[in-house]
């Protein structure tokens, strides 16, 4: 007695279609892992380039109250980390501090990131306030 039911080739389609979705997750699956690795690597680039302009906009504040220069590695490096780099130069009433904060060794297309700011030094105004201090020449009668 047969009832005309399709039943049976569908599922001899099933059977041959299993496993289908295994082997594609497997062939997608190290491009995700990829995909992850370069997201996470390009977020610890990120995030260390911000490190290294906070710090050198930090260690420019302290320059422009007038701080000594250990006050302002010690400030650059409270927010960079003490494993980075610092380096102050003064030049024409101006300083620049630099900050060089190394990468983990699994980055492998970048060593090192680097910011830098500059700030007006505050000691640097002694030519305006003596020519302020002297009298006018006419001004003497």
């Amino acid at each position: 007695m047969t009832t005309g039911c399709s039943c049976e080739p569908r599922r001899s389609k099933r059977h041959r279609d299993a496993g289908t979705a295994t082997a594609e997750f497997a062939v997608v699956m190290p491009a995700i892992v990829l995909l992850i690795v370069v997201l996470a690597g390009a977020a610890a680039v990120g995030f260390s380039q911000l490190r290294a302009f906070d710090a050198a906009r930090s260690a420019a504040r302290e320059i422009a109250r007038g701080e000594p220069q250990a006050a302002v590695v010690t400030e650059a490096k409270k927010h960079a980390g003490q494993a980075s780099e610092v380096l102050v130069r003064s030049e024409g009433g101006y300083s620049t501090v630099t900050v060089t904060i190394e990468l983990p060794a699994a980055i492998i297309f970048l060593n090192e990131v680097e910011a830098a700011a500059t700030a007006r030094t505050e000691g640097d105004r002694s030519s305006t306030s003596e020519a302020q201090s002297l009298p006018a020449a006419g001004a003497l009668s």
